[in-house]
């Protein structure tokens, strides 16, 4: 990577003499070395207040400063979200905040630049010539320490909300006139100064004459107003005003434009929680315009709230909506180690000490415009201190390994499933329709992927037009509806003749001609509410389709009688072709003040989602869990890398049981045994799991094993066995250096040799994939792979 960062906070810095902070420097870069040392430079991002010491500046360095030495919120604001009576005895967190020790010390921008100082100083012990940065950090909310300025002198300018309360700073408000001094502003804020410009001019000297080398925007700051909500300043939890979007999206265009008129150091980004579009729907957020205009710009990671509320498929879908472009080639991941003002850990107390949240993130990547994979430049962790300012070494050398080979295993080629991303068409969007639909088209694909739809990659729609098709061979493309008469339609349909392989999603209405002519759609009254579905393959239930949250009504003509089919495959009138349409149903409610979309109970209403995994049999993909109504499905990532597919999973019930055919036949997941059950591989997965997937059987009952085999020979490097083979074809991927190049034995006579039965097998292509073939074999094979020469 080209750069790791540690965030941390002045916490552990319980003296500030300068022995005691080169010990703790000493303590951050002993425990971390070995990761950073995988990027070109390394940074530390200190979380030393809110960002009001960055506000309130002086310019005078010996002047103290509020750092965030509680834990919980250190603004005393009431939060409305509790209910009264439930802490009549003020103890909990949410009452009040605790110091994390008796005495903290007083910290003085002196002090903060001797840390920055030593910091540098103490990585070169560790890290030699490598160039080390340090961050500040800016949050527009009431959590890491008291602010005078925000709560107190310009509560004007916290018009965002969050726990329904006006407290987070709106990036482009305009502030009062003050006659405080200021570093940038000794004689005080003139009346009406917009934020971005104070904040900019602010910034500018602080950083210099502390020595901060860039600055994080944290929790949606920059993003619009109400970065953490599902409604905004253009959705108000009942239509989307389509008038209020350029406006919107001018006002926050201005403030990056203002400050960095101001300030040119360059800018690391948390963003929202939520996804590219659904921020432009609610909030209008102009990201295409952000990502063109600002320049030295770390565009947002994965969000960090899945380890609190569990919505995996939220911080994944997000993820990917926002690297489908991306300014400089660049994108950060970013893991959630440690909380360190809520008094959680959430390696231990969100993760059970569990590696999801880092595998399945680093199964994400993006194709860039001329068709390279591009797996994330950056990598941050969120922090390496907790709540009491301790550094525990479990926390370090526990994740550590997995961080390791997650960053070894990135994607290296097109994945089995690819999310191709409107990012263009839907920053030019106009109307009321068009923000209801790429709304609504997010969480569809939020809940799919929480679900199980095992989606890891994204590109944008006039990227894949450019692109040679042939890296999509073994690919499936999923994709909304395309714009009428763009580029992207012609593109995708011819595809899709040419034998592509492309599930469709969403509202048909602004569609073109082309996509409608070749769907043969006509259009009937338009219905909503509780339906009836009717699929193949599926039991019938009843969908809840609300056109406030679903693009519209359905006027698709689908119809027989009050049932609807809601999966098409295969146009009118045209043979073999593999394409869907689902007209996509988001099976979420909007409850009014809820942050997110809440999903629907299955136990009331069928799962719209689920049908893009049946849709997935199409393509000879059999992916489908076996679970109660109470139980949920696990979220599973799929990628290519050295030519192996790579399973990454969370399982929120361990009793869910999973079932897996592909069209290379049954996955064989290195280290497990499979039970068959009529030609699919069945597995229960722990809570997290990580594994290679080299082989396929076609077999239709059994027990068959994979596992990695001591090779024991001066010729081989790597031998795999399968065991439990009847009368079955085995297809194996071996690495790319020796994919058509390996020995392969049947039932070996002597433990070191490879020769034993005679079996008939060779290469064969499939989907543009070499596979070595054995066909109607018993017993186990040994797959062999020499040594690179």
């Amino acid at each position: 990577m080209k750069n790791i960062s540690l965030e941390m906070t002045l916490k552990p810095f319980r003296e500030t003499t300068d022995e005691y902070i080169e010990k703790v420097c000493d303590e951050v870069f002993k425990g971390w070395e070995k990761l950073l040392k995988r990027a070109e430079s390394a940074s530390v991002m200190l979380w030393s207040g809110d960002g009001s010491e960055l506000l309130d500046y002086r310019g005078n360095l010996k002047d103290e400063f509020e750092w965030g030495y509680k834990i919980s919120d250190a603004n005393d604001i009431p939060r409305p979200d509790k209910m009264p009576g439930v802490d009549p005895d003020g103890i909990t967190l949410y009452s009040r905040g605790y110091k994390y020790m008796e005495n903290p010390p007083v910290m003085t921008y002196e002090i903060l630049r001797n840390i920055v100082k030593i910091i540098k100083k103490s990585a070169g012990q560790y890290l030699g010539d490598k160039p080390v940065y340090v961050g500040t950090t800016f949050d527009p909310g009431p959590e890491f320490a008291k602010s005078s300025f925000k709560y107190e002198r310009h509560n004007e300018i916290c018009t965002g909300i969050a726990a329904n309360r006006a407290v987070m700073v709106c990036a482009y408000e305009k502030l009062k006139g003050d006659t405080a001094k200021y570093a940038a502003y000794p004689d005080g804020i003139p009346d009406g100064t917009p934020f971005g410009t104070f904040f900019g001019k602010q910034a500018n000297v602080f950083m210099k004459d502390v020595g901060f080398d860039f600055i994080w925007f944290s929790n949606g700051f920059g993003f619009g107003r109400d970065a953490w909500q599902t409604t905004g300043a253009v959705f108000d939890g009942k239509k989307f005003d389509a008038e209020a979007a350029p406006v919107v999206k001018d006002l926050v265009s201005e403030f990056w434009s203002l400050f960095r008129k101001e300030c040119s150091y360059p800018i690391a980004t948390r963003g929202t929680n939520l996804s590219m579009a659904i921020d432009l729907a609610s909030d209008g957020v102009p990201l295409k315009d952000i990502y063109e205009n600002v320049k030295d710009l770390l565009p947002p990671p994965n969000s960090p709230w899945a380890a609190l509320d569990g919505d995996y498929g939220l911080e994944l879908m997000g993820y990917m909506s926002r690297i489908a472009k991306v300014p400089d080639g660049k994108y950060l991941f970013r893991y959630y180690l440690h909380d360190p003002w809520w008094l959680n850990s959430p390696w231990y107390d969100r993760y059970n000490s569990q590696p999801h949240d880092i595998y399945m993130p680093l199964a994400v990547s993006r194709i860039d415009e001329v068709g390279n994979i591009q797996n994330p430049t950056n990598m941050s962790i969120l922090s390496i201190d907790n709540s009491f300012g301790n550094m525990p070494e479990a926390c370090v050398v526990e994740p550590l390994p997995h961080f390791l080979k997650a960053i070894k295993e990135m994607p290296d080629e097109p994945a089995p499933f690819i999310w191709v991303y409107p990012f263009d068409e839907y920053s030019d969007s106009k109307t009321e329709q068009e923000f209801n639909e790429m709304f609504s088209e997010d969480w569809y694909i939020r809940n799919a992927i929480n679900n199980g739809l095992p989606l890891s990659m994204v590109t944008a729609t006039n990227f894949f037009s450019k692109h040679d098709k042939s890296i999509y061979q073994a690919s499936v493309i999923i994709t909304p509806v395309p714009e009428a008469d763009s580029c992207f339609e012609e593109e995708i349909i011819n595809y899709v003749k040419n034998g592509g392989k492309v599930i469709f999603y969403g509202n048909t209405v602004l569609a073109g001609d082309k996509f409608k002519d070749f769907w043969g759609i006509e259009y009937g009254q338009e219905i909503s509410g509780e339906l009836e579905i009717d699929v193949e393959g599926i039991p019938r239930g009843i969908i809840n389709h609300e056109p406030l949250v679903c693009g519209g009504g359905i006027s698709e003509k689908a119809i027989k009688g009050n049932v609807f089919a809601l999966v098409k495959g295969r146009p009118a009138g045209v043979k073999n072709l593999n394409c869907v349409w689902l007209r996509a149903t988001v099976s979420s409610e909007y409850k009014k003040e809820s942050v997110l979309l809440i999903p629907h109970n299955e136990n009331q209403y069928f799962i719209s989602e689920k049908l893009i995994l049946k849709s997935l049999e199409f393509f000879d993909y059999y992916i489908s869990y076996e679970k109660t109504k109470t139980e949920k499905n696990p979220v599973v990532m799929l990628h290519r890398y050295n030519n192996a597919f790579m399973f990454s999973a969370f399982q929120p019930f361990t009793t869910v049981k999973t079932k897996m055919k592909f069209p290379y036949g049954a996955p064989l997941l290195d280290g497990y045994e499979t039970v068959l059950e009529n030609g699919f591989a069945t597995y229960y997965f722990p809570k997290s799991e990580h594994r290679e997937i080299r082989a396929f059987v076609e077999q239709q009952n059994g027990i068959v094993g994979l596992r990695e085999v001591s090779p024991e020979s001066w010729q081989y490097r790597r031998k795999i066995e399968v065991n439990g083979l009847e009368k079955a074809t085995v297809r194996f991927l071996a690495e790319n250096y020796c994919k058509d190049n390996i020995t392969v034995t049947l039932n070996p006579y002597v433990h070191l040799c490879t020769e034993g039965d005679s079996f008939e097998g060779g290469y064969v292509e499939i989907d543009g994939l070499t596979f070595f073939e054995a066909r109607n074999v018993t017993g186990r094979l040994w797959f062999w792979m020499p040594f690179d020469k």
